[in-house]
C-alpha cells in the first residue's frame, strides 16, 4: 500500500507565485514608476476612443503639505477618471494648481526676515513663483504616492504665462457685457494683509462684541413736527431715535437712520428703570412698536407708548449725531427687520452693503474714515490713529457720558473672518472692480440661476446650496492690493485719473503676458499697451498702469478657458467638477459665474460633492486635539490602498471619518481582497483558458450559480460607479467576496479542486468559473484598489493567453454583462440551498463541542424540508453532501424543517478524508474511494 506521503502529493493544492505578503510600501513605490515610465495615463486616455468625457481638476493650492481632505479628494478624482476610461470613453487628467495669492506671497515675505522691507514688488513676484513650484513637485510626489494616474509631464498651473494670458483675455471678453465696472463700495477687508477679499475667503467664527442701543438726538423742530403729526403734547423736552448696533467704531461714519415704511413705530416715555444710564428723565424715545419688550429687556430701561405713527411718516425727519456735528436724516429701507434692536437702523454706507445700496438710493456720501491698516484718518480727529476695534470701548464711554448710551452689553455671535489670518474682518468703501450681478443688460445673477437648473447636482442637495448663495451673494469685487498675482490691466489718465477700460488693451497686455509672464505687464511702457487710445474724459493719450490684481479665485474660475478649451480632449462645458462642499461658495460658485460672464453658460454638466474628513462622528481633526492624520504617514505604515478603501467605503455625501479603528477595519478587507486574488490564482497553477476552459452549458450548476452571482455584481458595480456611488461598490464586492464567494462558494468547491480529476470537466469547470471570478473582480476593482489590480492583472493575463503581458489593467475595458450568465432561478434555488445549509452548520458545531466528529466529513445529516423547499433540494440531491460538506445526505420532504446529524458510516477516504462506501474497491489504489480512484488513474 503506498503510504499517505504519496496520496498526499496527489492533491492538486493551489500553488502561486502571486506574494502573500503585500509588502505594499515596496511594491507600491515601484508600480507607481512603472505608471509613469511607461505613461499608463497616456494608454489609458488613448486617442482612439470615439467618446471623450471631460473632467476637470479644481487646482489646490500650492502651499504645504497635503492633508486628509486632498486624499479624499483627489482618490474620488481618480476612481471617476480610471473608471471612465474602462468604460471606453477618453477622460484625460489634467492635474491643475491653482498659485498666485496671499499665502504664499506672506510665506515669501516671511521667510526673508528683514529683508522683506527691501524687496521690490518684482522680486517679490519671482519669490513667489519659486515658492509656489517647490510645493507643486511636492505635491505632485504626494498626490502619485496616492495611486493617482494622471498627465503629471503636463499639468496646469495658474502661474503658467499661458494660463496667466486667458485670465486677462477671459476679463477681456466680459467687458463686452458691461458688468465690469469701478465702484466705491463697502468690501470685506482684511486688516493684517491691507486687502480686499471676496465672499469665497470669509468664514465665520464666534466673535465677542459690544452691544450697544444708542440715542440719536431728534432736531427741535422735527420734535415740534413729531408732536403735531400725532397731535399731542408730551412734555418731553428731548426725544431720541434709537439704533442698535454691535460695531460701535462704525458710528463716526453714520450719515442715516433707516426705518421701515410699514411698522409701527411708537413715542415712548423712558425712564432708568435698572439701567445704568446718564439722561435726565423723562426722556422720549422712538423705537418698533413691536420691540418694546426686548428693548426694555435688552437696556433695563421702563418705556410707556405715547403715541403710534408708520415708519413711512418718519422720512425726512432728522437727528443730530450724538458726537459729530452733523445730522441724520431718516430714510426709507425695505431691509430693516423686526429680529432684533430697535427697527431704527444705524446706516453708514461706506461700512455695511445694505447701508451702500440705501445710501445709493439716497444719494448719501459713501463715507468710510478708516486707512487701509483699520485706522481713523484725520476725518475722525478725536480717534485719529487709533485702531478702529480698540475704539469701541473709547467710543462707548463718551456715548455714555454724553447721554447717549441706552444700552450696553457683551455678546458673542457669529462673525466675519479672513480665513487666512483668522482675524476679524471690517466692511470699509474703497475703490475697487466688481463684476455685476444684475445689469439690466446681461443679467449675471439670473442667467448663473438658470443654468443651476440644466446642472445634475450630485447629491442633488448640492442645487439648492448653490442656488442660495448665487441668489444673496453682493457684486464680486474682483480687485486685490497685492504684488503676486495677475494683474488686472486697466489703466488711468495720468492728467485726470479717469480709469481706460480697453478690450484691445487688455488683448495687448495678454498676448505680451503669454511671451513672458506677468512680468511684462509691469516692465513694458503703459504706451505700447494703450497705443490709440485716448482718455474719454479730457482726451489725454498719456495713461499710467493700475496695480490692482485679480481675486486668485477669479483666476482659478477661468480653467473652463485655460485649460478646457485649450487642451486636448477637453471642452466646455465638462462633463464633471469634483470637489468638497466648501466649493459651493468656492470654485463651482466663481467658475460658474466666470464661464456665465464670459460664455453664457456653466462650464460644467455635472457637480459631485464630498464631504470633510472627520476623526470621529462630530470630531474635526484638530493640531491642539492632537487628532489629525497624515496621509503619507498612514501609506508608509498600511499602503496607499487602504487610503484608496477608505475614500471609497463611505458615503462621502457626508463627512468621511479617519481613525485607528477605520484603519483596521480596511487593512482586513484589503488583505481579504488580496488573499482571495492569491487563493484563485492558486488554484489557476496549471490552467490555461485558452486550452481548458469548459464552455458554459457544460459547466456544473454550482459553478453557473457563482456566475450568476457574478453578473448581478457586475450590473450593481457599473450601476453606482456611474451614479458615483462608490461605497456601493464597496459594501458589494465586499459582501460578495466574503460570503458568496469565500463562504459559500470556495469552501465547497475545495475538494472539487484538491481531489477531483486533474482534467476532468468537474475541476476544469470550477476553474473556468474562478478565472472569470479573478479577472471580473480585478477589472471592477481597478478604479479603487489600483495597486492590487494592477498586480492581479498580470497573472491572470497570463492565464488568459499563456504568456506575459506587459499591457496595464486600465488598457482594459470594464466587464461586460454576459445575460446568459443571468439566472434568477437559480439564484433563488440556491438561496433555498444555503439557506439549509447554515442549519445544517449549526447541527455540525454541537456534534464537534461534543467530541463526536472532528471534520464536517466525519458527518452525515437527514434533512426534512417543507415542499418548497424540497422542490429546490431534491433535484440535487446528489450534490447535497458537496454543498454541505458531508459525507452523506438523506433527503426528505416533511411539514417544517428539522435536521439531525451523526457520524458518518463508512471508511475514511485516505485522499479526499470523505466516509465512503466505495473505499478500497480498486486494489490498484488501497484506502481511497471511487472518486480518487478516478482522479489517480
Amino acid at each position: 500500500m503506498p503510504d499517505a506521503v504519496n496520496y498526499k502529493d496527489t492533491i492538486c493544492l493551489p500553488k502561486t507565485d502571486f506574494p502573500m505578503k503585500a509588502d505594499l510600501h515596496i511594491r507600491e513605490p515601484q508600480i507607481i514608476k512603472k505608471w509613469i515610465d511607461e505613461d499608463v495615463h497616456g494608454k489609458m486616455a488613448s486617442s482612439d476612443k470615439s467618446q471623450n468625457f471631460v473632467f476637470t481638476d479644481g487646482p489646490p493650492y500650492a502651499n504645504g503639505d497635503l492633508h486628509m481632505g486632498h486624499a479624499l479628494n483627489k482618490i474620488l478624482k481618480d476612481i471617476v477618471v480610471k473608471y471612465q476610461n474602462m468604460a471606453g470613453k477618453r477622460a484625460v487628467f489634467v492635474p491643475g494648481w491653482d498659485c498666485h495669492g496671499l499665502p504664499i506671497e506672506m510665506a515669501v515675505l516671511k521667510s526673508q526676515g528683514e529683508k522683506a522691507k527691501t524687496l521690490t514688488p518684482k522680486e517679490i513676484r519671482a519669490l513667489s513663483r519659486k515658492e509656489a513650484q517647490k510645493w507643486i513637485d511636492i505635491q505632485m510626489e504626494q498626490f502619485q504616492r496616492f495611486g493617482v494616474i494622471a498627465d503629471w509631464k503636463h499639468p496646469y498651473k495658474t502661474m503658467d504665462f499661458s494660463y496667466e494670458a486667458e485670465i486677462v483675455r477671459t476679463l477681456a471678453q466680459i467687458l463686452e457685457t458691461g458688468c465690469f465696472y469701478r465702484g466705491e463700495k463697502p468690501v470685506y477687508w482684511c486688516l493684517p494683509l491691507q486687502t480686499a477679499l471676496a465672499e469665497a475667503e470669509v468664514e465665520y467664527r464666534e466673535h465677542k462684541s459690544p452691544s450697544i442701543y444708542v440715542g440719536f438726538d431728534l432736531i427741535d423742530k422735527d420734535r415740534i413736527r413729531l408732536e403735531q403729526t400725532l397731535g399731542i403734547d408730551s412734555g418731553l423736552s428731548k426725544v431720541q431715535f434709537v439704533i442698535w448696533t454691535t460695531t460701535p467704531w462704525t458710528l463716526p461714519a453714520n450719515l442715516a437712520i433707516a426705518v421701515h415704511p410699514d411698522f409701527d413705530y411708537g413715542l415712548f416715555k423712558a425712564t432708568k428703570g435698572t439701567s445704568d444710564t446718564n439722561f435726565q428723565e423723562p426722556l422720549g424715545v422712538v423705537i418698533a412698536k413691536d420691540l418694546k419688550d426686548t428693548f426694555e429687556a435688552e437696556t433695563g430701561l421702563q418705556i410707556t407708548l405715547i403715541a403710534t405713527l408708520k415708519g413711512g411718516k418718519l422720512e425726512g425727519y432728522s437727528a443730530n449725531h450724538p458726537f459729530v456735528d452733523r445730522q441724520s436724516p431718516v430714510l426709507l429701507g425695505d431691509h430693516v427687520t423686526l429680529e432684533s434692536g430697535s427697527g431704527m437702523v444705524h446706516t453708514a454706507p461706506g461700512h455695511g452693503l445694505e447701508d451702500y445700496e440705501l445710501g445709493v438710493r439716497y444719494g448719501l456720501d459713501i463715507y468710510s474714515p478708516v486707512n487701509d491698516s483699520g485706522r481713523y484718518t484725520k476725518e475722525v480727529p478725536q480717534w485719529e490713529g487709533l485702531k478702529v476695534f480698540e475704539a469701541n470701548p473709547k467710543i462707548v464711554e463718551a456715548l455714555k457720558t454724553s447721554g447717549h448710551l441706552l444700552g450696553l452689553k457683551e455678546i458673542t455671535h457669529s462673525y466675519p473672518h479672513c480665513w487666512r489670518t483668522k482675524t476679524p474682518l471690517i466692511f470699509r468703501a474703497t475703490p475697487q472692480w466688481f463684476l455685476k450681478m444684475d445689469d439690466d443688460k446681461y443679467p449675471i445673477r439670473r442667467k448663473a440661476l438658470e443654468e443651476i437648473d440644466k446642472v445634475r447636482w450630485v447629491p442633488d442637495w448640492g442645487i439648492n446650496r448653490i442656488k442660495g448663495m448665487i441668489e444673496n451673494r453682493p457684486d464680486w469685487c474682483l480687485s486685490r492690493q497685492r504684488s503676486w498675482g495677475v494683474p488686472i490691466p486697466v489703466f488711468y489718465c495720468v492728467n485726470c485719473s479717469e480709469a481706460l477700460v480697453s478690450q484691445a488693451a487688455m488683448l495687448r497686455v495678454a498676448d505680451a503676458i503669454e511671451e513672458t509672464g506677468i512680468d511684462a505687464y509691469h516692465d513694458i511702457e503703459a504706451s505700447r499697451f494703450t497705443s490709440g487710445e485716448t482718455c474719454s474724459s479730457c482726451k489725454s493719450s498719456d495713461f499710467r498702469k493700475g496695480n490692482d490684481i485679480f481675486d486668485v479665485w477669479f483666476e482659478s474660475g477661468c480653467a473652463f478657458s485655460a485649460v478646457q478649451k485649450k487642451r486636448e480632449a477637453m471642452a466646455t462645458p465638462a462633463d464633471l467638477y469634483l470637489e468638497g462642499s466648501d466649493q459651493h461658495r468656492g470654485w463651482f460658485h466663481t467658475s460658474l459665474l466666470t464661464s456665465v460672464a464670459a460664455d453664457g453658460h456653466a462650464p460644467y454638466k455635472q457637480v459631485l460633492t464630498h464631504g470633510f474628513v472627520m476623526y470621529a462622528k462630530g470630531q474635526k481633526m484638530s493640531k491642539s486635539l492632537g487628532n489629525t492624520v497624515d496621509p503619507l504617514e498612514v501609506i508608509k505604515k498600511h499602503g496607499a490602498e487602504t487610503l484608496r478603501l477608505w475614500a471609497a467605503h463611505e458615503d462621502y455625501s457626508k463627512d468621511l471619518t479617519f481613525n485607528p479603528e477605520t484603519v483596521q477595519r480596511l487593512v482586513e478587507t484589503y488583505r481579504r481582497l488580496r488573499n482571495t486574488m492569491r487563493f484563485i490564482l492558486g488554484s489557476l497553477n496549471e490552467f490555461q483558458l485558452v486550452r481548458d476552459e469548459v464552455p458554459f452549458e457544460d459547466l456544473l450548476e454550482l459553478d453557473r450559480w457563482m456566475l450568476s452571482k457574478l453578473a448581478n455584481l457586475i450590473s450593481a458595480c457599473i450601476k453606482s460607479y456611474e451614479s458615483y456611488e462608490f461605497y456601493k461598490i464597496y459594501h458589494a464586492i465586499n459582501q460578495f467576496v466574503t460570503v458568496e464567494l469565500s463562504s459559500l462558494y470556495m469552501d465547497v468547491i475545495k475538494d472539487r479542486l484538491y481531489t477531483w480529476k486533474r482534467d476532468g470537466v468537474e475541476r476544469r469547470s470550477c476553474q473556468t468559473t474562478l478565472f472569470y471570478v479573478g479577472e471580473t473582480l480585478t477589472l471592477l476593482l481597478a478604479p479603487i484598489v489600483s495597486f492590487l489590480a494592477e498586480e492581479s492583472h498580470a497573472y491572470f493575463e497570463k492565464v488568459r493567453t499563456g504568456s506575459e503581458s506587459a499591457d496595464t489593467v486600465f488598457v482594459k475595458s470594464m466587464p461586460n454583462l454576459t445575460p446568459m450568465w443571468q439566472n434568477e432561478k437559480l439564484d433563488k434555488d440556491f438561496e433555498v440551498m444555503w439557506e439549509v445549509r447554515s442549519h445544517v452548520t449549526k447541527a455540525l458545531e454541537e456534534l464537534r463541542n461534543t467530541k463526536v466528529i472532528g471534520s464536517s466529513l466525519e458527518a452525515q445529516v437527514r434533512v426534512e424540508v417543507p415542499p418548497e423547499f424540497f422542490a429546490a433540494l431534491d433535484p440535487r440531491r446528489n450534490e447535497l453532501a458537496q454543498y454541505f460538506i458531508v459525507s452523506k445526505v438523506d433527503l426528505t420532504s416533511g411539514n417544517a424543517l428539522n435536521i439531525s446529524a451523526k457520524r458518518a458510516e463508512g471508511e475514511k477516504c485516505a485522499r479526499c478524508w470523505n466516509l465512503r462506501d466505495d473505499v478500497n474497491e480498486e486494489a490498484k489504489f488501497p484506502g481511497v474511494c471511487a472518486k480518487c480512484v478516478q482522479a489517480l488513474a
